[in-house]
């Protein structure tokens, strides 16, 4: 066997060692940080729930639902077919396409950095780069929906980019840009850098033409037939979720997050956390500027149009990551191939630990809430609780059976008091008892008492209170008292049946029974 197929077996090798081990590491992520980001995982997997399962949910208006439909929903019910019955389970395989899509995105890096690079050593390194950082690698263990559009994002690339660019490669990659684009709206930032490469690459007016034109006309068509009609089927009007979502963000500026504004040099400020630093030493050698301009053009025009945006989150840059990795990789390159072996070695290793250190970001998820959205779940008697962030809690994944009020994170007593008045349990964050004392003083005057504390590493701590029925007796128990016809107690709901039967009202609004 020659030197150029043993090196060849090499890399094949690399990568498939790359690829076992970040997917071993994301199914891990995914089992043990079993908490959500935010509300936009949440919802997928609820609104995927609701497709498989007829979970009573209803989507928020500006979210277009092809990525639960036609990813989360028919693994559940692969899940569902293969025995698995336990909300907890389900949620867990509704992230394995996210996991498998991960692992995908590491291949697509590799053969498009062979299709742009020289040889296979440099896209071995934006591999490991790539599969190793904790933006792929943490995201790429969730629901969160931009793994996914990452995945359309490089075959788009790799089509753009092949040898033989014939106008149904341009029309391929307004395909699957435009699918991105459904999947979330704000991936439409990435046809214009495949534009940007049609006009480098061809080398004919005519050509550059004719290839661009295939790309956004099929672009506009697919995304006008795909989101057009699953609005149409979902709200009852074409484009309603695009419409929706032009007017909160680009009109009324507006965010689902407690900090809905960033300064425009966000990103900036934050690059130690999303690019190791070591690896801009690669930069200061003379690189060759053609083999570093494709990727370049996917980085600085995502990122232009993404510090523009007024609300910025670093999980926006993950289409804009395999790019990052790509670049570097080709610096790192030609160190290597100037004798600077040990120095690339080094640096390489250190940015590999560095990229990898932000998955503590996992860690923070809602781990805490839904350990006690599951004990809820199992409480017999529960009908009614109000929430701080409830789609810390799963939303009503876990909940479905219980009629759930939605409390502000750091609530008013008047607020949770007009919240809470008839429920039977209080979930609020434990920093906000500490912060709000007269949220702990209403709490007691109105029969509730600390049920469990909820901890998960740095997943923010929940605290869940109960309410106690006056006999005390937990409500719906066996201690709880009988009314004089016989039937048990449903405080602190008032009815007819109490009134009727000599109890009188407390102090608090509430029936005071008498035995």
């Amino acid at each position: 066997m020659d030197s150029s197929s043993c090196g060849k077996n090499l890399h094949w090798r690399a990568l498939f060692v790359v690829l076992i081990l970040t997917t071993m590491l994301r199914l891990s992520f995914s089992w043990w940080f079993f908490g959500f980001g935010t509300g936009d995982d949440t919802e997928i997997v609820q609104e995927g729930f609701a497709r498989a399962f007829g979970l009573a949910y209803s989507p928020w208006q500006i979210r277009h639902l092809l990525l639960p439909d036609i990813v989360v929903a028919p693994a559940l019910r692969l899940a569902a077919a293969a025995g698995l019955t336990s909300t907890s389970d389900l949620v867990w395989a509704a992230r394995l396409p996210f996991v498998l899509l991960a692992s995908l995105n590491i291949v697509l890096v590799f053969h498009l950095a062979l299709r742009w690079l020289p040889n296979r050593r440099p896209a071995i390194i934006a591999s490991f780069l790539y599969g190793l950082h904790w933006i792929p690698l943490a995201y790429g263990s969730t629901h969160f929906p931009r793994t996914a559009t990452t995945t359309c994002v490089l075959l788009a690339a790799l089509l753009i980019s092949m040898r033989k660019r014939t106008l149904w490669c341009a029309s391929l990659t307004g395909f699957v840009i435009a699918i991105a684009f459904a999947f979330r709206f704000s991936e439409v930032i990435f046809i214009a850098p495949c534009c940007a490469l049609i006009l480098m690459e061809q080398k004919s007016w005519p050509e550059k033409f004719q290839r661009g034109l295939a790309l956004v006309g099929t672009f506009l068509l697919t995304a006008t037939l795909v989101i057009g009609i699953e609005d149409w089927l979902t709200w009852g009007q074409p484009f309603s979720s695009l419409i929706h979502f032009a007017r909160f963000t680009l009109v009324d500026r507006a965010s689902s997050s407690l900090v809905t504004e960033q300064p425009w040099y966000f990103y900036l400020r934050r690059l130690p956390k999303w690019l190791p630093l070591t690896l801009l030493i690669f930069f200061l050698a003379r690189l060759e500027w053609r083999r570093i301009l494709r990727p370049l053009l996917f980085i600085t025009i995502p990122l232009v149009v993404l510090s523009v945006i007024h609300h910025k989150e670093l999980r926006y840059l993950q289409g804009v990551m395999p790019f990052v990795a790509i670049m570097a990789a080709t610096a790192a390159n030609t160190w290597w191939r100037q004798g600077r072996r040990t120095l690339t070695v080094i640096l390489l290793s250190l940015s590999l630990v560095w990229g990898f250190s932000g998955i503590t970001f996992l860690s923070k998820t809602s781990t805490a809430a839904v350990m006690a959205a599951r004990d809820l779940s199992e409480t017999s008697g529960l009908e009614r609780a109000a929430l701080s962030q409830p789609w810390a809690y799963g939303g009503q994944l876990w909940l479905q059976h219980i009629v759930v009020r939605d409390l502000p994170v750091r609530p008013t007593v008047e607020e949770l008091s007009t919240a809470a008045a008839d429920c039977q349990a209080i979930g609020l964050y434990d920093d906000v008892i500490t912060a709000v004392p007269e949220l702990a003083i209403w709490l007691t005057e109105n029969d509730f008492s600390t049920a469990k504390t909820y901890r998960s590493l740095r997943s923010r701590p929940v605290v869940i209170f109960r309410r106690e029925c006056p006999s005390k007796g937990r409500i719906g128990s066996e201690r709880c008292i009988l009314f004089t016809n016989g039937s048990r107690c449903q405080w602190p709901t008032r009815c007819e049946q109490c009134t009727n039967h000599g109890c009188h009202i407390s102090r608090f609004g509430l029936p005071a029974l008498s035995r």
